[in-house]
């Protein structure tokens, strides 16, 4: 974490609004300038290194790795997904409230019956031990599936549909879920990119872009 983070007039540092620059310094405060309105604010510098020591543990939280090179790989792949993935979750009855409240806790609202991805398994002759969810995506046409990384040992397997993969692991799903994306296919990419930390967003939409 920038613990040690040294304010200077002319730099660009940033806070819950957005990127700012430095134009004057007095005492424990600073005078800064907006970069997406150009509006002025003088605020108080330790608040401000706090705010920024937030945003960096944050963003840490959501990259698996420690390694940039392959935390690029990681976003460039969720970019790749949000428009080419679906994701889904095969709920026993008896495991549906403990879903449903999972769910909630993420997602700030219960899922509805009809939810795109949302499978009530209730056939009696078989005896699911619990939820199983899972991701199906196309098999990438512009890169090689080297290329892709989902944040740990997760191992792609040939989808019964034809063309596709697919990830059989509830962590991975969650961890989709808790960044923004939903069950399903439809997802909002606008809405997954704000989750993703800045340094990553140009590799997010990346991955977005590639067929």
């Amino acid at each position: 974490m920038p613990a040690d983070i040294k304010f200077e007039i002319g730099g660009r540092y940033r806070n819950r609004f957005g990127w700012y620059e430095i134009l004057e310094i007095s005492g424990d405060r600073i005078h800064i300038r907006y970069e997406m309105d150009g509006r002025e604010q003088t605020v108080d510098i330790k608040t401000q290194k706090r705010i920024i020591g937030n945003i960096f543990i944050e963003e840490e939280s959501v990259s698996p790795y420690n390694d940039v090179s392959l935390n690029r790989k990681y976003f460039t792949t969720l970019g790749y997904i949000s428009n080419h993935g679906f994701v889904e979750a095969i709920i026993p009855l008896k495991s549906k409230n403990g879903f449903d409240r999972n769910y909630f806790q993420i997602k700030g609202h219960h899922p509805s019956s009809d939810l795109q991805g949302y499978y009530l398994h209730t056939d009696p002759h078989v005896d699911k031990w619990g939820v199983e969810m899972r991701l199906t995506f196309d098999i990438p046409k512009a890169i090689s599936l080297s290329d892709l990384n989902f944040g740990g040992p997760f191992m792609p397997v040939d989808s019964p549909e034809s063309g596709k993969l697919r990830i059989n692991n509830n962590e991975l799903c969650y961890r989709l879920l808790k960044i923004g994306f939903e069950l399903g296919g439809n997802q909002n990419v606008q809405e997954i990119e704000v989750n993703i930390p800045e340094r990553y967003r140009i590799d997010f939409r990346k991955g977005s872009s590639i067929d």
